[in-house]
């Protein structure tokens, strides 16, 4: 398989090497930003100059966003060969219910899907020096498991993985659909009083947290959840009335 990797961490960053090494039996494409890009978003760098430096023969480093790197990918440097497959992370810390609106590693995931390439978003649970074998282990699974071919169109596959050390395992998978926080970050105010500052990416409780992400993590279960890109809804009776006339 033709896989192109990814991350919103920056291209030097352990859990994509980690999976560069794992998924090595595979054609690894590795085009990923040159800097830190969490909780960006599907931001571009429309106005700015992409700056583009040659790691490798298949590897690029990009001065852009997760977004930007699939696109120029798509577009340019893999015009002529796409890839089978795009795999996005792995992010140390998860992707869970609201926060995969604002993670860079979902973007990328479903920046690919937009253009009918089956993708991954992949993360694992915080922990103090993680490390990212297992989680590329189970990565490589699910590629050599042919799943990726049975995602339906426009839709691309959120993966949370519970942080797992030496001998340390799982307790299996699950299906799952977002959860929704039920309180907003809170924030702290400046001693001067003159702004605000989040209190940092925290846990929050979750609306009806069975079936969730956040519950499977919980559960040291690994989360699969399948996000579509179309995000219109049919209009209920009463609204598709409107306007009249």
């Amino acid at each position: 398989m033709r896989i192109l990797l990814t991350n919103d961490d920056g291209i030097d960053q352990p859990g994509l090497l980690t999976l560069e090494e794992e998924l090595s039996a595979h054609e690894l494409w590795t085009i990923a930003p040159d800097r830190h890009c969490s909780v960006i978003g599907q931001a571009l760098r429309l106005y700015s100059f992409l700056r583009v430096e040659r790691r490798g023969e298949k590897k690029w480093a990009v001065c852009g966003t997760p977004a930007d790197c699939i696109k120029l990918a798509l577009s340019e440097l893999m015009a002529a060969t796409p890839p089978d497959l795009v795999v996005s992370g792995i992010n140390p810390g998860p992707n869970l219910a609201n926060n995969i609106y604002y993670s860079g590693t979902v973007a990328a995931a479903t920046e690919a899907s937009f253009w009918g390439i089956p993708a991954f978003a992949v993360s694992q649970d915080f922990c103090e020096d993680p490390e990212f074998g297992i989680s590329a282990r189970i990565i490589r699974e699910l590629v050599d498991s042919g799943i990726h071919g049975s995602l339906p169109a426009g839709t691309m596959l959120n993966i949370n993985i519970p942080c797992c050390k030496g001998d340390d395992t799982p307790e299996g998978y699950s299906w799952t659909r977002t959860g929704r926080f039920s309180r907003d970050i809170p924030f702290d105010t400046a001693e001067s009083g003159s702004g605000y500052s989040y209190r940092g990416i925290t846990p929050q409780p979750v609306h009806n947290l069975d079936g969730t992400d956040v519950e499977a993590l919980g559960r040291r279960k690994v989360s699969l959840t399948l996000l579509h890109t179309d995000r219109s809804r049919k209009p209920p009776a009463g609204l598709a009335e409107f306007p009249p006339g």
